[in-house]
């Protein structure tokens, strides 16, 4: 990630913003996004598929797509209204322009996983573990996301790694109860 909010960050964090590839990236959608994720693989890894197949495939994908496309247009559904009531006015082409591009960003975070699923599918791989690889991945990221978030406020090298760990155990909890409520 080539490019960070400027120092200081500012005081709303919700301007904080990171940069790469072109796009720009909303740290709070992609964490949210990553829990949705982890959440419904786990949710749905109790499937035992035998084998890789195409239809393994599109039902893969859409464990994944569906719960953030649901995030996405529920959240850009709350956000047209609280700009309409906040602006006072109908929404202009712009406004929903922004509003879809910005909740959009839910979205970005299937991207890894469906390469995952296109490039490890095709080869012996079982799709439990697949799955399995995702949900680890998504544990990791959230220790990353810790880890760079004690960066931020400027912690030393091992605050960052404790604070990682927090988060990545906070996320565990978060698919563990899930789980237990789901089963």
């Amino acid at each position: 990630m080539s490019e960070i909010a400027p120092d200081p960050p500012p005081s709303d964090p919700a301007q904080v913003k990171l940069h790469f590839l072109g796009l720009t990236f909303d740290p709070h959608r992609l964490i949210y996004s990553t829990l949705i994720i982890i959440v419904s693989l786990s949710i749905y890894g109790d499937s035992d598929f035998k084998e890789f197949t195409a239809g393994t495939a599109v039902v893969l994908s859409a464990v994944l797509i569906a719960p953030l496309f649901a995030l996405t247009m529920a959240h850009a559904f709350s956000d047209a209204l609280d700009m309409q009531i906040r602006l006072g006015r109908r929404l202009t082409g712009r406004d929903r322009r922004h509003i879809l591009a910005s909740n959009l960003e839910y979205m970005y975070i299937a991207v890894p996983p469906l390469l995952l699923i296109g490039v490890l599918g095709p080869t012996s791989v079982p799709p439990n573990l697949i799955l399995d690889i995702i949900v680890a991945s998504g544990l990791i990221s959230l220790f990353l996301w810790g880890a760079f978030a004690a960066r931020m406020a400027r912690l030393g090298r091992w605050a960052q790694v404790r604070t990682g760990l927090s988060y990545s155990l906070m996320g565990l909890i978060v698919v563990v109860v899930e789980l237990a409520l789901t089963h």
